[in-house]
């Protein structure tokens, strides 16, 4: 059963776009005298939404191991939403010592579909490089888009 938040994300996105022109580009200010305006009582400023934990997949763990020739990556991710992941891509970005990437390597999960509270396990291998120093893995499905991740790896 798929659970709809909003009706119609779209209307929205609309309203609110029309919204924010409107304001930007100065709406009908001179609607309200100008001594009007400035006798208003100022507004607090308005507070952030609570963060809450939106992730989606957990990672686990991830190994690193190289050779001459190739860098292979192994790594554990557990579904942690409520509903099961099918097309999961694995994205590798192998970066240099600056954070630049080098190259990104795309990848599978080994189970798929994931159903929830369950866990994976993957494999991404490259040409060995010497510039590539680091690594980050991210998660997307093919119609879902990016999987907010929580990485729980250990240091």
């Amino acid at each position: 059963m798929k659970r709809v938040l909003f009706p119609s994300l779209t209307s929205l996105l609309v309203a609110v776009v029309l919204i924010v022109q409107g304001g930007c580009s100065g709406g009908n200010q001179e609607a309200v005298p100008p001594a009007a305006r400035e006798s208003e009582p100022p507004r607090p400023p308005a507070t952030a939404p609570a963060q809450t934990d939106r992730s989606q997949m957990e990672l686990l763990e991830t190994k690193q191991s190289a050779t001459q020739t190739t860098i292979d990556i192994v790594g554990q991710v557990k579904n942690i939403s409520t509903r099961e992941v099918s097309g999961v891509t694995v994205y590798c970005d192998f970066q240099d010592a600056a954070g630049k990437s080098v190259r990104v390597v795309e990848g599978q999960l080994d189970t798929d579909p994931l159903a929830p509270n369950k866990i994976s396990t993957f494999k991404i291998s490259t040409r060995s490089s010497p510039e590539v120093k680091r690594f980050n893995v991210t998660f997307a499905q093919i119609f879902g888009g990016r999987l907010v991740t929580k990485d729980s790896r250990k240091p």
